[in-house]
């Protein structure tokens, strides 16, 4: 250990070349608290040499100490402020520290200094999709893959977003340039998944129709195709498939607001597995019906199933109506239409 600690004496003394030139000879001997050492008495050496800090946050980056990482490159910027390799490299610490809107504003200073790298757009585009902001992170995206036309890996994350908008075929295409560029197997694995889901997500239904129900208390629309029969007091409505059903129940009991708040969010409870929320709880009062109205759309997904679910209810007077709809197809923007037709034309008469 003594002849370790008189060689990084004796590197320090080199140029500040010569010493990265150490650091990395100890980073590729997987010796990173020897590299970590020389890094920090080289940046107290040379504070303005921009190279000490990068390779010292590429050391804290090898250990994921993003903390570490911000701090260090934030003493950088305190020497060479708007450096945009400093501030790129500091990207990708405060996303994994949760630091979303810092990390937003760093790219914003970034584009505003010019010649922006494809990976910064890159890097925005996963940004925003954490968020759930997937059209925003769609276009950028799209800027990271106009500034370099191999840039697969925002390709793959535009796939994954297009995926969570259940735009299956965009997410194929997207997928298929990828793997025409890189021949990665991994791709077309990707390919094969979402093709899958795309398949498994393919239903078939006509025009709407009123349903005709005795006593005629409530108004729904439901396809023309889909079957009715009633179970334990239960209407229940589905296709041939029975890949989706339709279930109505009635009953005299009367919610108030929170009430309907609560049945909704113990329907999502109850059901394990949370993927993703379509249209979260709305509890509203509908003056064109003279009722409250609540309802939630949700996904839920197991290892090798998919759970579409949604819930409406209308509350007039002493009445209720309960609907629910339940589909084991994997989700796609013509099931979500479905749900919400028949969702908003739910009323008591």
């Amino acid at each position: 250990m003594d002849n370790i600690e008189n060689e990084i004496k004796e590197i320090i003394k080199e140029s500040k070349e010569n010493i990265l030139t150490a650091i990395n000879t100890f980073i590729e001997k997987n010796n990173l608290d020897y590299a970590k050492k020389i890094a920090l008495q080289l940046i107290n050496k040379e504070p303005n040499y921009k190279e000490g800090y990068l390779v010292l946050s590429d050391i804290f980056y090898e250990e994921e100490d993003y903390k570490s990482v911000i701090h260090i490159l934030d003493k950088a910027l305190e020497y060479l402020p708007k450096d945009k390799d400093i501030l790129e490299s500091k990207i990708e610490a405060l996303i994994s520290t949760y630091k979303y809107e810092e990390a937003k504003s760093t790219i914003e200073e970034i584009i505003s200094l010019g010649n922006v790298n494809a990976s910064v757009y890159g890097q925005y585009g996963v940004l925003l999709s954490i968020e759930m902001k997937y059209k925003e992170a769609i276009e950028k995206f799209k800027m990271a893959i106009s500034l370099d036309k191999e840039d697969v890996l925002s390709m793959i994350n535009m796939s994954i977003v297009y995926a969570a908008i259940y735009e299956y075929d965009n997410a194929i295409e997207i997928l298929e340039k990828a793997f025409n560029i890189s021949k990665d197997s991994s791709i077309q694995e990707k390919i094969d998944n979402i093709k899958k889901q795309k398949e498994n997500s393919i239903f078939h239904f006509s025009k709407f129709t009123v349903i005709n129900a005795k006593p005629d208390k409530f108004n729904l629309i439901v396809p023309e195709n889909f079957n009715a029969s009633v179970e334990n007091s239960v209407l229940k409505i589905e296709n041939n498939e029975k890949t989706i059903s339709i279930l109505l129940s009635y009953d005299n009991s009367k919610y108030d607001e929170k009430e309907i708040a609560q049945i909704l969010n113990n329907f999502k409870a109850e059901n394990k597995n949370l993927y993703s929320i379509i249209s979260p709880v709305s509890v509203v009062k509908r003056k064109e019906h003279n009722d409250i109205f609540g309802s939630i759309i949700f996904n839920c997904k197991t290892k090798n199933n998919n759970l579409f679910n949604a819930m409406a209810i209308a509350v007039k007077e002493e009445e209720s109506i309960v609907l629910t709809i339940i589909s084991t197809l994997a989700t796609s923007n013509n099931l979500i239409f479905l749900a919400k037709e028949i969702i908003n034309s739910l009323y008591i008469k």
